[in-house]
């Protein structure tokens, strides 16, 4: 009898020891880093928010709600780990005094029960180049300038793009401004032509951190 009790008492704490540590595995964890390619660094202090759209009544919602908040620690990493939901996306913010705010999706099908998904997140520094475009006499209708960011051209809204940029006529005296990664080189080209006559420049821009790089075109 005394047996008996032993070992009932012993699968019984198995059993509860079994069941703790398998509720707890069913919990969902996201976590990564953030890491500055500009100065080859991870950064701490970041804001990460946590957004998803999840299941209400029997409905995916469209909008993306907030779930947890965190900030990049000193080893530019950050961790949210909450109950298991059911929702058709995940999306991840990155944002900071400096830097440019950043999203970024994730497959609900890669974030399994009981596994952490863990990836690197690219965080770039916000900088601005400003270019002062203008055509001094003498002038006239055949002057074309054009011009094109060779390098450091990035994708985003009033980001500097790589696009072919034209400018015709003699009456051209404009300032365009657009968002740029810092603590980098841009490289770029600008054509002056007239006619037969073509003008060819390339030089190199240092992209200051948080500043506003200012760059004449002038013809």
């Amino acid at each position: 009898m005394k047996t008996f009790k032993t070992t009932f008492l012993f699968l019984f704490s198995f059993l509860i020891i079994f069941f703790a540590c398998k509720k707890k595995n069913e919990k969902q964890t996201i976590s990564g880093t953030a890491f500055n390619t500009e100065i080859n660094q991870k950064v701490s202090g970041i804001k990460v928010e946590l957004f998803a759209k999840k299941l209400s009544n029997n409905t995916w919602n469209a909008q993306y709600s907030l779930l947890n908040t965190a900030y990049t620690q000193n080893d530019g990493s950050f961790l949210f780990d909450f109950d298991n939901i059911r929702v058709s996306d995940f999306k991840l913010t990155f944002s900071k005094t400096g830097y440019f705010t950043l999203e970024y999706a994730i497959n609900p099908d890669l974030v399994q029960k009981g596994e952490e998904y863990n990836q690197t997140y690219f965080v770039h520094y916000e900088s601005w180049l400003k270019l002062l475009i203008k055509n001094y006499p003498p002038a006239n209708a055949n002057d074309v300038l054009s011009y094109k960011l060779l390098t450091g051209a990035i994708t985003c809204p009033n980001g500097c793009a790589d696009t072919l940029k034209y400018f015709i006529g003699p009456s051209i005296d404009t300032t365009n401004i657009c968002r740029i990664y810092g603590s980098q080189w841009a490289v770029i080209e600008w054509n002056v032509a007239n006619g037969s006559n073509h003008i060819q420049h390339v030089d190199s821009l240092w992209i200051t951190v948080s500043d506003t790089l200012v760059y004449n075109l002038y013809y």
